[in-house]
This record gives C-alpha cells, sequence and structure tokens, in this order.
C-alpha cells in the first residue's frame, strides 16, 4: 500500500487473523497502531514484528505530511481462515 494522503489507513477491510505478522516500510517514515491510536513510528528501511492479532485493527498513515509511504505486510494466517477465503 502506498499512502498518497496524510489519512488513517487500514492495509485491508476485513478480518485478516494472523500468527505472525511482518511490516515493512520502504518509502518514507510511517505512524502505525491499532484503530484510534496510531502512534508507533517505523522508519523507512525498518521491518516492524508482531504476533497474534488481526490485521484489519492495524492503522497506517504517513509520518510526515506530505509523504508517499510504503508499506507491505507479510503475514502467517490459520489455515482455516484460507480455506474459508478460497470458497
Amino acid at each position: 500500500m502506498t499512502m498518497s494522503d496524510d489519512d488513517e489507513h487500514r492495509i485491508v477491510e476485513f478480518d485478516c487473523p494472523f500468527y505472525e505478522l511482518n511490516i515493512h516500510c520502504y518509502t518514507e517514515n510511517a505512524k502505525y497502531g491499532p484503530l484510534g491510536v496510531c502512534d508507533g513510528t517505523i522508519n523507512a528501511g525498518d521491518v516492524v514484528f508482531l504476533k497474534n492479532g488481526n490485521l484489519r485493527d492495524f492503522i497506517f498513515k504517513n509520518a510526515s505530511a506530505g509523504s508517499n509511504t510504503k508499506i507491505v505486510a507479510i503475514a502467517t494466517v490459520p489455515n482455516e481462515y484460507v480455506k474459508e477465503m478460497l470458497r
């Protein structure tokens, strides 16, 4: 996801449970956190590692106004969830 505005964004709009989640920040610094609390910072070039959550519950935004932050999330998800999504 590339954020071309300064609003808060979700990567997904549906429940996406995960065992492990890696959030990569590629271009500009980003803010992140659970809904309503976007206080964590990911610097460009860094990776944040999280365990056991729902990706839908996390929001992201540019740390600096006017930036075009690129965020990539890689997660391991439960097999039953994958089966259901593929139906």
